[in-house]
């Protein structure tokens, strides 16, 4: 099983590559991405002036952005076959044991400072939906569709559920968890499922290049900054957030990202991150990183 890496300009991109399989997780995929995610998440982020970007597998700073990708028609199945039968005769504190781990590596993709971007090109399936919920921003293509099979194997969607209530709300994932039935693009743009919902399948890397560009276009530390900002302000409410967000602007306000990007806007030149060329979404392939 290979999770591939390939850095193209300041974004890396992290592509699950076991179509044989649908892309199921077993225990070395999601260790393979848990470990990714908390080696690039421990990272300091990219210096705001120009040169070249030290951010791929054996870099020192963390990617601008993210993309998670999958090869082939699905995205991923969820939990490997394997893995599912082998649980299925374990007791209770292998099955426990495993799901933390499952759990670990999911936190390990939203808790990432930096923007995650999904790619999703087809299904996605019980744990699959997590992982796609994980992320910051997904972007889909009108073929896909998604389903929480938990319920129809005598299971729960235990692992996955906090990332799904997050995203849709308690009503709808208590509605999509009970019935188990499909839901297609439409439905899960409207839920929240889905952010940006490609014209077209053969528009989707369009749509995630242009999504790409728009992260491009904020600093590299600002972002990390904004998804803790807004981890903060939900769990401590309106009305104990206020030194948080206070104490956080005037953080980014004094650091050196900031300041460098306001004496930029006060000569009215580009900011420091500035790229010159629209990013493009690598091809897949063999010579990426394992």
């Amino acid at each position: 099983m290979a999770v591939r890496q390939q850095l193209q300009g300041r974004v890396l991109v992290v592509t699950l590559d076991f179509p044989a399989v649908r892309n199921a997780l077993d225990r070395a995929a999601m260790a393979q991405l848990r470990d990714l995610f908390e080696s690039l998440g421990a990272r300091e982020p990219l210096p705001p002036g120009p040169g070249p970007a030290d951010c791929g597998p054996q870099g020192s700073c963390r990617p601008h952005a993210v993309v998670l990708r999958a090869a082939g028609e699905v995205f991923c199945a969820g939990a490997h076959l394997g893995e599912m039968r082998r649980l299925g005769q374990a007791d209770y504190g292998t099955n426990l044991s495993a799901a933390l781990d499952m759990g670990a590596m999911f936190r390990a993709v939203r808790n990432f400072p930096g923007p995650v971007v999904a790619r999703v090109q087809g299904p996605a399936y019980g744990g699959g939906v997590g992982l796609v919920a994980a992320c910051d921003l997904v972007v889909a293509a009108p073929r896909v569709r998604f389903a929480f099979t938990e319920v129809r194997l005598g299971l729960v969607p235990g692992v996955i559920a906090p990332l799904v209530i997050e995203r849709i709300g308690a009503a709808a994932a208590r509605a999509a968890f009970l019935a188990g039935e499909p839901l297609d693009a439409a439905a899960a743009l409207r839920l929240g499922l889905i952010d940006r919902l490609a014209v077209a399948d053969e528009a989707l890397d369009e749509t995630v290049e242009a999504t790409v560009g728009a992260l491009l276009a904020g600093g590299p530390a600002a972002l990390g900054q904004v998804k803790s900002l807004v981890d903060g302000v939900q769990t401590l409410g309106l009305s104990r957030s206020a030194e948080l967000c206070a104490r956080m602007i005037a953080q980014a306000r004094t650091g050196t990202e900031g300041q460098a990007a306001l004496a930029a806007f006060a000569a009215q030149r580009p900011s420091p991150w500035a790229q010159d060329e629209p990013w493009r979404l690598p091809p897949l392939c063999e010579t990426e990183t394992t």
